[in-house]
């Protein structure tokens, strides 16, 4: 397949190894794959199926994107929303000065500088993944995305090995999928196709862009959308970086370890703050863990 690269410059410091992290963590079957120094995907191209890659290449402080089976058309979309997916456009001067406002959030900043908001490759990815992970593992979440892409998803072929994949569903195919071969509560499935069907309906249009008040608004009236759900969403698939889900469990952790953390005076890069408390939850976690063996 014929090839397209585009470089994703940024702004130093970037924390390439926690965003690449975050998209190894959560990577989606069939889909994704993501190694110690590369992120892959299939896409969908006018040309059919088709495949990116992005690597890190600190030497000129950028990303270089790799598409294959793709058109300029194509390519300019894909190169927007990998820019996106991995936050090149933060201005690490700004959150720098930002975090100055709470001495917590401001030491942790100090420790880690380059922290960026990954989001996800789509709003109707990121919306049903966070539901089906509600009160769940990470691992097992994956487990269940799996699940429903092999009950909604269309198969299809992987454009390098040939290997049968599944597709992430759309709204209709959701909608028409019998969801009780996915192992979660029948509140989840049902959640589930209430928002395919918000999608379809056009009340929720994943196609436009949408501010933030009228997707909270959106969101909060589903039955099983709860406050953790809209926050994480909101950050994680419509690049809300004013958002912070504060019932996340280690979020919870740190706030009432550190009760002094004013989150308020972070606003709105509230987002970052998350990241930041999520990573020193996580470091603070493998200290603990080390010091017991």
């Amino acid at each position: 397949m014929l090839s397209v690269s585009r470089t994703l410059e940024y702004r130093p410091p970037y924390d390439w190894d926690n965003v690449l992290g975050f998209f190894r963590a959560h990577q989606i079957s069939y889909l994704e794959s993501v190694d110690e120094t590369s992120y892959e995907r299939v896409l969908s191209t006018k040309s059919g199926l088709g495949c990116l890659r992005v690597v890190h290449l600190s030497s000129s402080r950028s990303l270089q994107l790799t598409i294959w089976n793709t058109t300029d058309d194509d390519a300019a979309e894909v190169t927007a929303n990998v820019g996106r997916m991995f936050d090149v456009s933060a201005n690490p001067e700004v959150l720098r000065e930002t975090m100055k406002a709470d001495r917590y959030l401001s030491t942790i900043w100090k420790n880690h500088p380059g922290l960026r908001v990954a989001r996800s490759w789509s709003g109707l990815e990121a919306l049903i993944t966070t539901v089906l992970g509600q009160l769940v593992s990470v691992s097992f979440g994956r487990v269940l995305i799996d699940e429903l892409m092999r009950v909604a998803g269309s198969e299809a072929s992987h454009p390098n090995t040939a290997e049968r994949i599944f597709l992430f569903p759309s709204s209709r195919q959701l909608l028409g999928a019998d969801l009780s071969k996915v192992r979660t509560s029948v509140a989840r499935r049902a959640t589930i196709r209430s928002l395919a069907l918000l999608i379809e309906e056009g009340v929720l249009n994943l196609a436009a862009p949408i501010s933030t008040t009228a997707l909270r608004k959106v969101l909060r009236s589903v039955p099983g959308v709860g406050a953790w759900t809209v926050e994480y969403t909101a950050m994680r698939g419509f690049s809300d970086d004013d958002a912070f889900p504060a019932t996340d469990y280690a979020l919870k952790q740190e706030l009432q370890r550190h009760p002094e953390i004013n989150i308020e005076c972070l606003s709105p890069w509230r987002a970052y703050a998350a990241v930041a408390l999520w990573r020193n939850f996580a470091e603070k976690r493998n200290e603990t863990h080390e010091s017991a063996v």
